[in-house]
C-alpha cells in the first residue's frame, strides 16, 4: 500500500494532504524520515509516525493486559489528573479499559479497542467470570460461604452464585479465591462485607480464560493468538 493511501485509511487527513506531509519531513516509517510520494509499506509489519504520532487504522484491533498497581485509576483519562491505566500502557493505539477496578484493588485489567467485545465481557447475560484473590477479616464459616455461592439480594446488588474456596486462613484474617459473573461497582467489598468479613486486599487474577499468572506488577503484555481467538469466539 502506498503511504499517503495508508495515512489517510488512517485517518489522518485527505491524500493529497498527507502526500504534503511526506514532502515536508513530517512523516517516519519505522525509524527512517520519508519524503517520496511512491514509497510503499506493508500495513502489517510497517510503523508509521506523523510529528512522532503513530498512525494506526482504525478497524485494527488490539487486546492487552496490565497488572494494575494501587493507586491507579481504571480510566482512560481522570478529572482529577491521577495516574491512569492508559498512562501504563504504550499510546500507540487508543485503547481503554473493559470495567473498572478500585482504585486500591490491583490485578488484571483487559484494554482494547474493541467495543463489541467490551460490551460483552461486561454483560451479566454472558456470564464472563472475573475470578480474585482477597483477603478478609476473619474466616468465613460454611453458612457464610454458602450464601455467596446461593447468590446475595444486597439492596440495589443481586448476584448470581458464586464460585469461591478458603485458600489459607490465620489467626485475624484469611484468604479466599472467588469468581464473580457480574462487574458492579465494588461488588466483592460488598459482598463480604455482607457476610460480615470486611475485604483488607484484593486483586483479580483473571476475566473469562483470560489469565494474569506471572504478570509483575505496573506491567502489561498484548494478548496472543489463542487468547485473541478465544475473545472473538464470545461474539
Amino acid at each position: 500500500m502506498r503511504l499517503q493511501k495508508y495515512m489517510a485509511h488512517c485517518g489522518a487527513a485527505s491524500r493529497r494532504k498527507c502526500e504534503e506531509y511526506i514532502q515536508e519531513g513530517l512523516v517516519k516509517v519505522n525509524d527512517k524520515i520519508v519524503t517520496e510520494l511512491g514509497t510503499k509499506i506493508d500495513p502489517n509489519v510497517d510503523r508509521v509516525y506523523l510529528r512522532g504520532k503513530r498512525l494506526t487504522l482504525e478497524d485494527k484491533k488490539v487486546y492487552m493486559i496490565l497488572n494494575k498497581p494501587i493507586g491507579v485509576v481504571t480510566s482512560a483519562n481522570d478529572e482529577k489528573d491521577r495516574q491512569t491505566v492508559t498512562d501504563l500502557v504504550p499510546d500507540d493505539y487508543r485503547v481503554y479499559p473493559v470495567g473498572r477496578l478500585d482504585i486500591d484493588t490491583t490485578g488484571l485489567v483487559l484494554l482494547t479497542n474493541d467495543g463489541e467485545l467490551a460490551n460483552i465481557l461486561m454483560h451479566p447475560r454472558y456470564k464472563i467470570g472475573k475470578k480474585y484473590i482477597v483477603t478478609v477479616e476473619g474466616t468465613p464459616n460454611a453458612h457464610e460461604l454458602s450464601l455467596l455461592r446461593e447468590g446475595l439480594d444486597i439492596r440495589d446488588l443481586k448476584t448470581s452464585p458464586a464460585n469461591v474456596r478458603i485458600l489459607k486462613n490465620f489467626k485475624q484474617d484469611s484468604i479466599l479465591e472467588i469468581e464473580i459473573f457480574e462487574g458492579q461497582n465494588h461488588q466483592v467489598k460488598r459482598m463480604f462485607d455482607y457476610i460480615g468479613h470486611s475485604v483488607k486486599k484484593l486483586k483479580r487474577i483473571s476475566m473469562g480464560k483470560i489469565e494474569l499468572l506471572d504478570l509483575e506488577v505496573g506491567n502489561y503484555r498484548y494478548l496472543n493468538e489463542n487468547e485473541i481467538k478465544y475473545l472473538k469466539g464470545l461474539k
